[in-house]
């Protein structure tokens, strides 16, 4: 990959300037043609800009509104250069237009729309540069680009509703936390003095109390910089050790109700992912080795790979997911059933659907499900605060003279 700049003057007569990312040097050529007598200035810029070169903010609810709406470009007969300059023009995000408006010059310079979108396939996903490619092949661009709009919106509610029903718990607990923190830091050192002039002997629950308030008082802020400190370690590992995001992640999957919601989560996606590619056209091999670089959690990325090796040495698609250990039966039957009924993409149509559900499910009553969990652990807080604080009453009273 190499980045050369370029620069043109507009219709109005002012200099622009655009970074345009080729495979070749010799490619730059076919591209710039495409601006004609326009261009006044063509730079080759030096590799260390790649690192330098911010990546465009584009919203999946931005790409889904522009996939549907070159559903209906490709549907009416527009030309697809012709579409993407009409749907740069109004948007109202500057990288978004930068960014169609040079797909649009790509395809003007005799580049595919599937390869054209190649180069921006963080931005599209894999699976969507993929449909539309056999969507150009098959003649039926239209109905690919209906389909991907489909996929991505579906998808998008997906994760919106996961991390809204990740969000409660999240600040449920810290919530929770704060408030004990507060307690031992603020209100008990002054209950604590009162106890301390009584001059008896506190009992064990007291002294604990004691004990702990006068930790956190001494020492909270080394506890709240090694908190922030541990976020950003946790942060940065996550990026650089591929074994460590592999445990932190495997560790996600198993936190009551949080890795519940990310296993479904990880089903629907999974299910709908394969279903799609599938139905169109593509082999099963190549759908998973699609999306198992669109999996953001390693642990059901790495179950992927294997399913795919082992489906390459000869074993079924259900066997293969029964050996991960990870998938329920559920899933490996009907995907069993599928397989023998060549009925395959309907099947995981429908395993995607009941695990969407769990999700919508899920989100619509997570105050339910962690309001026990909550509430435990609240009153076993609270109980030890009032054995602590009435254990001394006690002692006073006992030791009083009758």
């Amino acid at each position: 990959m190499q980045l050369y700049k370029i620069r043109l003057l507009d219709s109005n007569g002012k200099v622009l300037t655009k970074i345009v990312e080729v495979d070749r040097d010799e490619d730059i050529q076919s591209y710039v043609a495409g601006f004609g007598a326009n261009v006044i200035g063509v730079s080759k810029l030096p590799p260390y800009a790649k690192l330098l070169r911010r990546k465009p903010k584009i919203k999946t609810s931005e790409v889904v509104e522009v996939i549907d709406n070159l559903h209906m470009i490709v549907k009416s007969g527009m030309p697809v250069n012709s579409g993407l300059m009409d749907l740069a023009a109004d948007s109202d995000n500057p990288a978004m237009a930068d960014m169609l408006n040079d797909l649009s010059q790509r395809v003007q310079s005799g580049l595919t729309f599937s390869k054209a979108m190649a180069k921006y396939e963080h931005v599209f996903t894999g699976m969507v540069v993929n449909l539309i490619r056999i969507g150009e092949e098959t003649g039926q661009l239209d109905n690919t680009l209906k389909n991907a709009a489909e996929h991505l919106k579906k998808i998008s509610d997906l994760r919106t509703k996961t991390k809204s029903a990740l969000i409660y718990p999240s600040f449920a607990f810290v919530a929770m936390i704060l408030v004990m923190v507060f307690w031992l830091i603020v209100v008990m050192p002054k209950m604590i003095e009162a106890f301390k002039s009584f001059n008896i002997d506190l009992p064990p629950t007291t002294r604990f109390i004691m004990w702990l308030s006068d930790f956190l008082q001494s020492y909270i802020v080394f506890i709240a910089v090694a908190v922030v400190g541990m976020i950003i370690l946790n942060t940065f590992l996550r990026k650089t050790a591929v074994e460590y995001r592999f445990a932190t992640d495997r560790l996600i999957t198993r936190l009551p109700v949080f890795g519940h919601i990310v296993k479904n989560y990880n089903y629907a996606f999974i299910a709908e992912y394969i279903r799609l590619m599938i139905s169109a056209g593509l082999p099963l091999y190549t759908a998973l080795n699609i999306m198992e670089e669109s999996l953001p959690n390693l642990v059901y990325k790495r179950s992927i790979g294997s399913a795919r090796d082992m489906i390459a040495s000869g074993r079924s698609f259900s066997a293969a997911l029964a050996e991960q250990k990870m998938y329920p039966k559920i899933i490996t039957r009907m995907v069993g059933i599928g397989e023998q009924t060549g009925n395959l993409d309907n099947q995981l149509g429908n395993v995607s659907e009941y695990y969407y559900y769990k999700v919508d499910t899920i989100a619509n009553n997570i105050s339910k499900m962690i309001e026990p969990i909550v509430i435990g652990v609240v009153g076993v807080f609270m109980l030890v605060i009032m054995i602590g604080l009435m254990g001394p009453i006690f002692t006073l009273i006992s030791s009083m003279p009758t």
